[in-house]
């Protein structure tokens, strides 16, 4: 409720005074700043697309038994409509993977292994250890370790969950693919290096926010191009790696939010 009152040391004049929820509901807003309501918008629209596509696997995966739909019209046009997306993404993977060339072949299965970038990972700990000091580089080391090992058990969870065998599995698309990978693991949804590559770049890059302002932009761009180099090498539909992106990105923000919460030095 709000109530007027006087105030003495204001000369007697009236002044209004919040009370009880209102007055933290009031205060809370007002405070509020800014920044936070962007990462919000954004965590908010990317938990919106990860859970829609979370969501279109398993429907996916459930209608298309089809003993248990005969007689029902309407739950054969969702079949139909879930098995255009899954043509789509097919026909999508066929497009950009048919792109490549062996004349860029060596360029992306340098991309796409996860030893090549081990001097772009010292030199990213480099800069935590110039900036945040050694102790809080081994914390960051060690929240970095528990993110990659949340996004490829998750990855390997989805993986055996929905059993989608990937693209260099399928014998209708052997012979119209460019299949260039050391090998071809068994299912594919969703792709494990562009969920760490993502949750890698999120979380540094709010980490550097405030000193390097562009480097969230560079290492985004990087964890798109790691998600694009499975598709190039056949291994991973555009879903795969849309889905491992969404997910990566939201598994990293939460990460950054841990690390707030040890209020490591320098970094608030």
């Amino acid at each position: 409720m709000i109530e007027y009152d006087r105030d003495p040391r204001a000369g007697g004049r009236s002044k209004w005074s919040t009370l009880g929820p209102l007055r933290l509901a009031i205060e809370g807003v007002t405070s509020f700043p800014i920044k936070p309501l962007r990462w919000a918008a954004v965590i908010g629209v990317a938990s919106a697309a990860g859970g829609g596509l979370f969501g279109l696997w398993i429907a996916t995966n459930a209608l298309l038994l089809g003993e248990a739909v005969q007689g029902y019209p309407s739950l054969v046009a969702v079949i139909s409509f879930f098995g255009g997306v899954q043509l789509l993404d097919e026909q999508l993977f066929v497009f950009l993977n048919s792109l490549g060339s062996e004349r860029w072949d060596g360029l992306w299965l340098f991309v796409t292994h996860k030893l090549s970038w081990i001097p772009f990972y010292v030199a990213l700990m480099y800069l935590v250890h110039r900036h945040y000091g050694l102790k809080n580089m081994l914390i960051i080391m060690a929240l970095i370790v528990v993110m990659i090992t949340v996004t490829d058990q998750l990855a390997n969870l989805f993986k055996h969950g929905f059993e989608r065998p990937r693209p260099c599995r399928e014998e209708h698309l052997k012979e119209i693919i460019r299949y260039i990978a050391p090998r071809c693991g068994r299912y594919g949804y969703f792709s494990a290096h562009a969920a760490s590559s993502m949750a890698f770049a999120v979380f540094l890059g709010l980490l550097f926010r405030k000193i390097y302002k562009h480097l969230v932009l560079l290492l985004l761009f990087w964890a798109s191009i790691v998600g694009f180099s499975r598709i190039y090498v056949g291994v991973h539909y555009p879903l795969d790696t849309l889905t491992g992106l969404v997910i990566g990105a939201l598994v990293g923000f939460l990460i950054y939010r841990i690390s707030q919460r040890l209020k490591l030095s320098g970094i608030l």
